[in-house]
């Protein structure tokens, strides 16, 4: 069977469960999906070059058009199979065009869920699923060349209760360069550092214990995550070694009062196998004051992210490695600074900021956040440590609440950040990013 022939059987399969769904309890079978329109536009995102030294051209403008329907089947009282299905429409206006209509078709999620297998409470999960650890500063994204469409991980995930507030989280992971299992007109690499390196495939093992202390007011995690990187051929023929990252960290979310609470993370990442070969860390600190008790539920927050850099001087690779979480986590624009790199390859970054927001009972939410951005290391073409002051907005705000079940419920958003460039670049012009979203889930 050809793979077009595999979606269309699949499509069709979601149809009748619906159709059985209709008329008799068992099976019981839920159907669902969601369109989701942007446009995105950026210019003068500075990058560390001298020539380019602003990412893509300069002036970007895009609009993208997503589409996902997924069914879920309950095939007995501890187990589900789940599948979904996305495609995304890309069309650009200023800027490098990617996709092409129809352009592929993504087996999204495709899995089976089983309760209760080793224990109350426990959960274990086979197959193509989306995977969300601690903070997700380390583990999210398992799809970072995909373009927004998809975060999925192949592979497995357990979570297990171990007797009062502790449990155990754990996965194992594998996955291609390329998706083998898209269907249509174009396949594009979905994983690796850049398009132009071929056959870079990650593999992984995490585990992460949680629990509480002092009464539930201290909780945490403690982790340990395995990351491997195969080798491959870069354009220009050159070899990229295989890589093997191990890290351990630690999570707490202290609850200091009701109006007062923290985070606060630590990394380390290193090679138990090359004599020091790499010694690399991210830091992570917030203190959050809010309050719960109005109605509109305001908060401030005093933020500092560290991710150290590479020291050329060293003789190690100092140069903090994501994992599996190259995704705007900080920021929509400053992930493109790094586009020299490798796509989300955040690292070598030290920066303060504050934030702060409210959600009005109707449904609208803001936030704002400032900072000073800095590097550890003076890598850049403009031979500073400055990467520039960073302001973000964003507000979100309901359209439509849609039937009672949830479906047609439409959600939207608008985003706004700007960047002044320091001495780490060449670029001294202001530097923008601007995004509005439309969401129907139905």
């Amino acid at each position: 069977m050809s793979k077009l022939h595999f979606a269309m059987a699949a499509s069709a399969a979601i149809l009748a469960a619906s159709a059985m769904a209709e008329t008799a309890d068992k099976p019981a079978v839920r159907v669902f999906g969601d369109i989701r329109l942007r446009e995105e536009m950026w210019d003068y995102i500075p990058i560390p070059t001298a020539s380019p030294n602003v990412t893509r051209g300069g002036f970007n403008n895009s609009f993208r058009l997503r589409t996902r329907v997924g069914a879920a089947f309950d095939f007995a009282d501890c187990a589900t199979a789940n599948i979904r299905i996305a495609n995304m429409l890309y069309d650009v206006t200023a800027g490098a065009k990617s996709f092409d209509w129809p352009d592929e078709l993504v087996v999204d999620n495709a899995n089976i869920e089983l309760r209760g297998l080793t224990g109350d409470g426990s959960r274990l999960v086979l197959g193509r699923q989306d995977i969300f650890l601690g903070s997700g500063r380390l583990v999210f994204e398992g799809t970072p060349l995909d373009a927004s469409r998809t975060t999925f991980f192949d592979g497995a995930f357990l979570h297990q209760p171990l007797g009062g507030d502790l449990s155990a989280d754990f996965m194992a992971v594998y996955g291609e360069d390329e998706d083998p299992f898209a269907v249509g007109n174009v396949h594009r690499q979905i994983r690796g550092y850049s398009p132009t390196a071929d056959g870079r495939d990650e593999a992984g093992v995490g585990l992460f214990l949680n629990g509480s202390a002092l009464e539930g007011a201290l909780p945490g995690s403690i982790y340990y995550i395995w990351k491997h990187e195969s080798s491959a051929r870069a354009a220009d023929g050159a070899d990229i070694d295989n890589a093997d990252i191990h890290t351990l960290g630690a999570l707490l979310r202290p609850k200091f009062s009701d109006r007062v609470s923290g985070e606060f993370e630590y990394a380390r990442e290193f090679d138990p196998n090359d004599d020091g070969g790499i010694s690399a860390s991210l830091a992570f600190a917030s203190l959050k004051f809010s309050e719960p008790s109005s109605e509109f539920k305001p908060f401030i927050a005093a933020n500092c992210l560290y991710l150290s850099g590479d020291d050329p001087d060293s003789g190690r690779d100092e140069s903090f490695n994501p994992l599996f979480s190259r995704y705007p986590f900080l920021s929509e624009l400053a992930i493109y600074c790094y586009d020299t790199e490798g796509a989300g390859n955040w690292n070598n970054l030290i920066y303060p900021h504050i934030s702060a927001g409210t959600t009005s009972p109707s449904g609208y939410s803001f936030t704002v956040t400032a900072g000073d951005m800095r590097a550890e290391e003076r890598n850049g073409a403009g031979g500073g440590r400055n990467r520039g002051e960073l302001y973000m907005a964003q507000v979100n705000f309901p359209i439509c609440e849609g039937a009672e079940n949830g479906r047609g419920k439409t959600v939207g958003h608008l985003r706004v950040e700007i960047l002044e460039p320091g001495d780490y670049y060449t670029s001294n012009h202001t530097a923008y990013y601007v995004r509005w979203e439309i969401l129907v889930r139905f």
